[in-house]
C-alpha cells in the first residue's frame, strides 16, 4: 500500500517533502543577481542567438492572429451571453467529467490519481469563466452569477488539491512512527548537524508539522493563484536599475546645485541611506517616492503571501532597493557541507548557504515589527519572516490570510524550539523575548481564535460551506466533517448559503473518497450525502449518471428505494416517458448491478399509489371520467413491460390498479389498464414457471393474481356486451315510414295512384326485412350478453373475485377490495341481466336467474345489500305475472 501511493505521489505531482520552503527554508542562492534575473520572464538579455523575423513578417504574423483572435472571441462571448447565465452550460458538464474520473480509476492506489483529475477539471473550467469574465464587458448584468460560479469552482479545485497534499500524507505517516519521543529523533545527530538538517529531520518525523506546512503551501499557491489572475497583466511600476527613491535624490542633488525652487521638495532627508528615514524621524521621503515604496512594500508582502520569495527579491532589486533584498535573506537557516565527512579525493569545498547569526537577525526583527514609526505594510513583512504573530495580523484581512498567518506562526516557533534545543552552536544565542514563547499554537486553537473574533467578516467567510469543510480536512475530523455536510441536507432555506449543485457534487465525491481509504465510519451518512446528490443529478436532467452512484450506496434495499425514486421523478418530469427511455434507463441500472426487477416494482407502486383510503362509488351504474393522472398511473405499468420476467408483477400491479378504478366506477381507465397487458401474459407466466421449476401450478401469489386478472376480464366482458345490445336494442330498431303507419292505420289509399301505393309496400316491405336483421342481431347479441353476465355469476371455483385459495392473512387492503367488488359489480350484472332478460320477453330465464341468485352453491345472496335484494326482485315479480298473463307455467 506504501509503494503504491507513493508511486501515485510521483505521477500527480503532489508538493514534495524535499520543498525548500519546509526543509531548508532556502528559496535563494547567494548569487542573488543570477538567482533574481535567471527566472524573470521580464528580462531580456543582450545578445541572446534568437532567430528573429524581420518586421513586416512580424506584422503580419500580428494582424493576422490578433484579427482571428478577435473574431473568435467575438463569436464566442455572442454565443455565451445569449445564455441566461454565462458559461453555465458547459461547466454543467463537469457532472460527467466526475463520474468518468470515478470510474477510470477505480483501482484503490488510484485514489489520488482521482483527486489530481478532480482538480484539473475543476481548473479547466475556472481557466475558462475567467476568460469569459475578461472578455465581456464590464458591469455586465449577466456576469454576476458567472463570477460567483467561478469563486465556487475556485473553492471546490483548491478543496481537491488539499485533499490530495494532506491525506496522501497521513495514509504514508501511517506506516511510520510520528509519535516518537523527541529524543529518539534526534538520537542520531552530532556536533556536525547544521540547522538544515536538522529541520529536515523534524519534518519527516514530525507529522503534525510537515501537515501544517503542507496547508501553508496550499494556502499560498492558492493564494498565488488569485494574484496570477487578478495582477500578473498589469505593469508593476518597476523597472530594471532603476535607483531607489530617485525623486528624493533628484531633490537633493538640485537643492546642492541651488536648483531647487519646489515647496514639496523641503524638509526631505539629508542622507540617502535605508536608515535616514527612521533615523532622521523629523524629515521625510519626497512624496512620489513614499508613494513607490508603500506599494513596493504591499508587492513584495503580496509575493511573499504566494510563498513567492524569489520574486519578492526581484521587486526589490528593479525598485532599486536591494537592502530589503537583503533583509528578505537573514531568516534563513545555516547549513555547512563541509562540516561533514567527505570521501571526495580532490577535497574541494562548498559554499555555505543560510545566515549564521540567524538569532540576531530575528531578535533586531522581533524589535523592528514593534516600531510603531515603520509602516504597516514593512512590519507585516518583517513580522512574517520572524513569527510576529500579532504584527502580522493587521496585514491579513480575509480567512485563509489569518490561517495562513496562524499556521507560519505555529510553525516558526516549533523550529525555533526545536533547534535551540538541539543544535549545537558555539556562542550564545540571543534570547528572544517571552511574547515569542508564549505563542504556544495547535490546530485546533487556531481555528478556535478564528471562530472567536471580532470581525463580522472573518466570522462569515468561516461560516461559508467550502471553508468548513477545508476546516475539516485541516484537523482530519472526518467524521465530524460527514455530520456537518449531512446536518446541511436537513436545514434547507435556513442555511445561509444555498446547497448549489457543484456543491452537492463536491460533497458526494468527497464522501466516497474517504469510504475508500477507509476514514468514513458512518455509512447512513455517507448515503444521505449520495442520495441527495443522485436527487440533485435527476432533477438537473443527467438521470444517465444516477445508477453510478446509487450502486455506491452499501445496503441493496437503499439502492432499490433511491433509483425507483429517481426513474419516478423522471416519469413525473416528462410529459411522456417513452419505452425505449424506460428500457435504456433500466439497463443503466442492470450494468451497475442494481436489482432491476425489484426497481420497476418499486417504481409502479410509487406511481400507481391511490392512497390508503379505500375510495369507492355507492352506485354501480356511474361512469366516471379518466383524468390525466389516471393515465400516468396507467403508463408507469410499461416499467414492468421491459423484461417477461416481471409479467407476474405486471399483472399484480395492473390488478391494484384495476380494483381501484372499478371501486370508482372508472370504467374507461379499467379497459385502458388492461389493454396494456399483453394477450400472452398468462402464457408466458405458466412458460417461465414450468421452465424454471419443472412445476405447471403457479404460486399461490402468481396464481391469485391469475384468478383476479380472468374476473376483472369476465366483468369487462360483460359489460362491453350489455353496452353493445342496449346500444342495439334501444337506439338502432329501424324506424317505420309515415306510409306503413297510415296503411297499418287503415288510411285512404284508394286516394293514391297506383305508383305510390306501390312504393308504399315496397318500403312496408323492406322495413320489415330490417326489422328481421336487427331483430336476428338482438337476439344474437342477447345470447352473448346473458353468457357474458352469466360468466361473472357462475365465476369457477368460488366465485367472481374470490381468492381460490386462503391466504395467512385475510384481512388485507387487497382483500377488502375484492369484497367491496364482489358487493357492487354483482348485483350490478344480476340487474344488467335482469334488464336483458325482461326486455328480451325472456320470463322464464328471470326465474332462472332467481334460482342461481337464491342457490348455497354460489350464495350469490349473501353480497346483495337488502335495497338490492329488493330491487331485484321487484323485476323477477314483474317477469313472473307477465309469465302468467301469457299463460305460460312458471
Amino acid at each position: 500500500m506504501k509503494l503504491s501511493l507513493e508511486k501515485s505521489s510521483n505521477k500527480m505531482g503532489a508538493v514534495s517533502l524535499a520543498s525548500p520552503n519546509r526543509h531548508t527554508m532556502s528559496l535563494m542562492s547567494d548569487d542573488l543577481s543570477h538567482t533574481i534575473f535567471e527566472g524573470d520572464p521580464t528580462f531580456t538579455r543582450i545578445g541572446l542567438a534568437v532567430p528573429r523575423k524581420t518586421l513586416d513578417e512580424t506584422r503580419v504574423d500580428l494582424t493576422v492572429n490578433n484579427f482571428s483572435r478577435k473574431k473568435h472571441n467575438e463569436e464566442l462571448m455572442s454565443i455565451l451571453l445569449e445564455e441566461e447565465v454565462p458559461g453555465v452550460e458547459n461547466v454543467l458538464e463537469l457532472f460527467e467529467s466526475f463520474l468518468q474520473t470515478f470510474q477510470s480509476y477505480s483501482a484503490e492506489h488510484q485514489v489520488f490519481n482521482q483527486c489530481a483529475e478532480y482538480e484539473s477539471k475543476c481548473g479547466e473550467q475556472v481557466t475558462a469563466l475567467h476568460k469569459l469574465i475578461q472578455m465581456a464587458p464590464q458591469g455586465h448584468s449577466k456576469l454576476a452569477q458567472a463570477q460567483e460560479l467561478e469563486q465556487e469552482l475556485r473553492f471546490e479545485r483548491d478543496t481537491w488539491r488539499l485533499v490530495a497534499s494532506l491525506y496522501q500524507d497521513r495514509l504514508n505517516s501511517e506506516f511510520q512512527d510520528s509519535e516518537m519521543e523527541s529524543e529518539e529523533i534526534w538520537s542520531g545527530l552530532d556536533d556536525a548537524t547544521s540547522e538544515d538538517d536538522l529541520v529536515r529531520q523534524l519534518y519527516d518525523k514530525n507529522a503534525i508539522i510537515r501537515q501544517a506546512q503542507l496547508v501553508v503551501d496550499w494556502l499560498e499557491q492558492r493564494a498565488a493563484d488569485v494574484y496570477h489572475d487578478s495582477h500578473y497583466s498589469q505593469a508593476e511600476f518597476y523597472g530594471d536599475a532603476v535607483t531607489g527613491w530617485e525623486n528624493t535624490l533628484h531633490s537633493l542633488i538640485s537643492k546642492k546645485r541651488g536648483l531647487s525652487t519646489d515647496n514639496v521638495e523641503h524638509n526631505l532627508v539629508t542622507q540617502m541611506d535605508p536608515d535616514a528615514p527612521n533615523r532622521e524621524q523629523s524629515r521625510r521621503l519626497h512624496p512620489l517616492d513614499k508613494e513607490d515604496e508603500m506599494r513596493l512594500l504591499r508587492s513584495v508582502f503580496a509575493r511573499l503571501r504566494c510563498g513567492q520569495l524569489d520574486e519578492a527579491q526581484q521587486l526589490c532589486f528593479r525598485a532599486g532597493q536591494p537592502f530589503r533584498a537583503a533583509i528578505l535573506e537573514g531568516w534563513k537557516l545555516f547549513h555547512d557541507p563541509n562540516m561533514k565527512s567527505r570521501t571526495d579525493v580532490a577535497n574541494t569545498k562548498e559554499s555555505p548557504s543560510g545566515n549564521p547569526y540567524r538569532d540576531i537577525w530575528k531578535t533586531m526583527s522581533w524589535k523592528e515589527c514593534e516600531n510603531v514609526q515603520l509602516s504597516v505594510e514593512e512590519r507585516s513583512i518583517l513580522a512574517l519572516l520572524c513569527g510576529h504573530l500579532k504584527a502580522l495580523l493587521p496585514a491579513c484581512p480575509s480567512w485563509e490570510d489569518q490561517l495562513w498567518a496562524h499556521l507560519r506562526a505555529m510553525i516558526d516557533h516549533c523550529v525555533e524550539k526545536e533547534l535551540r534545543r538541539c543544535v549545537n552552536y558555539k556562542r550564545q544565542l540571543q534570547v528572544l523575548p517571552d511574547e515569542y514563547w508564549n505563542q504556544q499554537l495547535t490546530i485546533e486553537s487556531i481555528f478556535s481564535t478564528l471562530a472567536a473574533s471580532r470581525d463580522k467578516t472573518l466570522l462569515a467567510q468561516g461560516r461559508d460551506q467550502y471553508r468548513i469543510i477545508q476546516r475539516y480536512l485541516i484537523m482530519d475530523d472526518v467524521d465530524g466533517l460527514l455530520e456537518e455536510m449531512s446536518s446541511w441536507l436537513s436545514k434547507g432555506d435556513n442555511w445561509s448559503v444555498h446547497l448549489r449543485p457543484h456543491m452537492l457534487r463536491l460533497m458526494a465525491h468527497l464522501a466516497l473518497f474517504f469510504r475508500r481509504i477507509g476514514r468514513g465510519s458512518s455509512d447512513d451518512l455517507i448515503g444521505s450525502i449520495l442520495e441527495a446528490y443522485v436527487l440533485q443529478l435527476v432533477s438537473l436532467g443527467r438521470t444517465d449518471l444516477a445508477a453510478v452512484y446509487v450502486a455506491q450506496l452499501p445496503l441493496p434495499e437503499d439502492q432499490i428505494r433511491l433509483y425507483a425514486q429517481c426513474l419516478v421523478m423522471v416519469e413525473e418530469q416528462q410529459e411522456s416517458c417513452e419505452d425505449t427511455e424506460r428500457q435504456r434507463l433500466l439497463y443503466l441500472a442492470h450494468q451497475v448491478g442494481l436489482d432491476v426487477n425489484a426497481i420497476a416494482k418499486q417504481v409502479v407502486i410509487t406511481l400507481c399509489n391511490q392512497g390508503d383510503i379505500i375510495q369507492h362509488a355507492n352506485d354501480a351504474s356511474l361512469q366516471v371520467a379518466t383524468s390525466a393522472e389516471d393515465e400516468r398511473r396507467i403508463r408507469s405499468l410499461s416499467w414492468l413491460l421491459m423484461d417477461p420476467s416481471m409479467r407476474s408483477q405486471l399483472l399484480i400491479q395492473a390488478n391494484t390498479l384495476m380494483r381501484g378504478y372499478l371501486l370508482r366506477r372508472q370504467i374507461e381507465a379499467v379497459k385502458l389498464t388492461f389493454k396494456l397487458i399483453p394477450p400472452d401474459t398468462l402464457k408466458i407466466l405458466s412458460e417461465l414457471w414450468e421452465s424454471r421449476t419443472g412445476l405447471t401450478d403457479l404460486p399461490t401469489e402468481v396464481a391469485a393474481a391469475t384468478r383476479e386478472y380472468l374476473s376483472i376480464q369476465a366483468y369487462i366482458d360483460a359489460l362491453d356486451a350489455f353496452q353493445e345490445w342496449f346500444a342495439r336494442f334501444h337506439h338502432s330498431k329501424p324506424k317505420k315510414t309515415e306510409a306503413s303507419v297510415q296503411q297499418q292505420r287503415g288510411g285512404a289509399s284508394a286516394q293514391l295512384s297506383f305508383t305510390e301505393n306501390l312504393l308504399k309496400e315496397q318500403h312496408l316491405k323492406q322495413h320489415q326485412v330490417e326489422m328481421l336483421r336487427w331483430q336476428a342481431a338482438v337476439d344474437s347479441l342477447t345470447e352473448t350478453a346473458i353468457d357474458k353476465l352469466y360468466n361473472v355469476l357462475l365465476f369457477p371455483d368460488g366465485g367472481w373475485m374470490a381468492d381460490s385459495v386462503q391466504f395467512e392473512d385475510e384481512d388485507t387492503p387487497r382483500q377488502q377490495q375484492q369484497q367491496l367488488l364482489r358487493q357492487s359489480c354483482i348485483p350490478h350484472a344480476a340487474l344488467l341481466l335482469c334488464n336483458i332478460l325482461t326486455s328480451t320477453h325472456r320470463h322464464s330465464q328471470c326465474l332462472e336467474l332467481a334460482n342461481v341468485v337464491a342457490s348455497e352453491q354460489q350464495s350469490l345472496y349473501k353480497v346483495c345489500s337488502a335495497e338490492q335484494l329488493a330491487q331485484l326482485t321487484k323485476h323477477l315479480r314483474q317477469a313472473y305475472v307477465k309469465l302468467l298473463d301469457h299463460g305460460e307455467s312458471p
